[in-house]
């Protein structure tokens, strides 16, 4: 019975190894693929194939390229250049424009930009003609690309930069909240901080400042509170702008599960509400750097 279970399972794992590989395969000077069983998934018509990785590979037929995948589908082969470097959306050339494709063939993102950035929570920047914008992983363009620069997407939202003024975009919502400040910061608990002249302040999702530009430092809200520093101090502070914990602390972190993160005299604890401390013996450097912050020293 032991010797039958273990049979079964070995068969099992082979055949799975079976059906997971592909083969390639050459027919009058044409290449496809089979899978290990011989069966014929991609038809031997292509002038050169290469190898799979992340379940696709390029397939050539005359001066055109596409790809093909494990499933069997091939691609549009119509484009002048392929190269994937993005596991999830392999990227396209046409025309000198450039492109991305799903995992199923499918064409998310035309060859229409000089430039497509890796794709990152589901949006991707675009570069044309020396202007920035983003687009999401059905290709809608959901920032135009007229922006000078545009930063990292952080939870749905990016930073743009236009003719000397900073902004705030949603992505989900496409919509952008231009400021006249030098940086911004990620709308968390509604409000962004902001930077100005290497002071920082909050600002509200309409652009409006409720919290005034004064500190050396800040970090993103959390749980109704934000770390501040003033002359290499740090405390945390309400959305009214009332300092609930005081600033005496080395360095602040984000409030996260009631606590915030904070560091004195080389030790690294914890601070309520309440403003109950408990600590730990020594700084453990991976500790405080897992910590998110969203402001700059």
């Amino acid at each position: 019975m032991k010797k039958s279970y273990l049979l079964s399972i070995c068969l099992l794992l082979l055949a799975g190894i079976a059906n997971a590989q592909l083969i390639k395969i050459e027919k009058n000077g044409k290449y496809g693929f089979s899978d290990a069983a011989g069966k014929v998934v991609i038809p031997a018509k292509y002038d050169s194939v290469g190898t799979f990785r992340n379940g696709y590979t390029v397939v050539r037929l005359k001066h055109k390229f596409g790809y093909a995948f494990k499933n069997g589908h091939v691609s549009a082969v119509k484009y002048d250049t392929v190269w994937a470097t993005d596991p999830l959306h392999p990227s396209i050339g046409l025309k000198g424009k450039k492109g991305a494709l799903d995992t199923t063939g499918r064409e998310i993102v035309p060859p229409l930009y000089d430039e497509v950035r890796h794709f990152r929570q589901g949006y991707a920047t675009v570069e044309l003609e020396d202007k920035y914008g983003v687009v999401n992983e059905k290709g809608k363009a959901i920032l135009k690309p007229i922006y000078d620069m545009v930063g990292i997407v952080d939870n749905g939202s990016v930073i743009v930069y236009i003719d000397g003024k900073c902004g705030r975009a949603d992505l989900k919502k496409g919509k952008v909240v231009m400021t006249i400040y030098d940086k911004v910061g990620t709308f968390k608990d509604g409000l962004a901080w902001v930077r100005l002249d290497k002071k920082f302040g909050f600002i509200n999702t309409k652009g409006d400042l409720v919290i005034p530009v004064s500190y050396d430092n800040a970090r993103d809200f959390n749980e109704g509170l934000a770390a501040v520093g003033t002359g290499g101090k740090f405390g945390f502070i309400d959305k009214s702008n009332h300092m609930v914990i005081p600033q005496k602390y080395d360095d602040a972190f984000v409030f996260s599960e009631g606590k915030g993160l904070i560091k004195l005299n080389g030790r690294v604890g914890y601070v309520d509400k309440q403003g109950n401390e408990s600590w730990t013996e020594s700084v453990p450097g991976t500790t405080v750097a897992a910590v998110p912050s969203g402001g700059n020293k």
